[in-house]
């Protein structure tokens, strides 16, 4: 079974081109175990997008220290965290990111900001080519469950099949997973988590032992 990275940023703006992801989480899963890691990258501020920086207050949680280009803020120790070298971070970026699927919420936007940041930087992209949307695999599974539920005919739950588009968060209440609350919502590790719990709700997790 391959390794799972439950991945999301949080970025200086919705333009790749144009913009950086100035916070990193990745969850990776891997033979029933989850490993939890958090970055935070020194970016040019020159063409961010003011309200991107406000969503995901930025000048408030950015901690990167003077001198440093990054820092692993460690989940397992509080308010810890190693000061890092670009070099550094890009290594251990594509240590945790490497042989994996990614699963995000929209995690194309996501796939789209991490090959940018390790292209620039002459780094290879390790990780799946197709992302798991968990908006599009919840869907999935409602319609199917529905499906079952009225014998086929799809016409008896006409009314409660997911729409176009897919809201993540309605779709993750059907599952029984509350989506971020406000204090949570747009940092990268509250909804790299929300994406695992979504994914987990759907497909369940491997059991470390069953894994072994």
């Amino acid at each position: 079974m391959a390794a799972i990275a439950f991945v999301d940023t949080e970025t200086s703006g919705l333009d790749p081109r144009r913009h950086a992801a100035w916070e990193i989480a990745v969850i990776r899963r891997e033979d029933g175990y989850d490993a939890e890691h958090l970055w935070q990258v020194r970016i040019p501020l020159d063409t961010a997008d003011p309200d991107a920086l406000d969503i995901g207050k930025y000048h408030t949680r950015f901690a990167v220290r003077d001198g440093w280009d990054a820092a692993e803020m460690s989940p397992a120790r509080g308010d810890a965290f190693i000061n890092l070298t670009l070099p550094e971070f890009l290594f251990d970026l594509q240590d945790a990111l490497h042989g994996t699927v990614m699963v995000g919420s929209n995690p194309a936007f996501d796939d789209a900001f991490l090959k940018k940041l390790l292209q620039a930087n002459g780094r290879r992209i390790g990780w799946h080519y197709r992302p798991v949307d968990i908006a599009t695999l919840a869907a999935g599974y409602l319609y199917g469950a529905l499906t079952m539920k009225a014998g086929g005919d799809r016409d008896f739950f006409a009314d409660d099949y997911p729409t176009l588009p897919f809201s993540s968060r309605g779709l993750s209440r059907e599952l029984g997973v509350e989506p971020p609350g406000d204090d949570v919502a747009h940092t990268a590790l509250g909804d790299a988590r929300w994406a695992r719990d979504v994914f987990d709700a759907v497909v369940g997790k491997q059991p470390a032992e069953r894994a072994a």
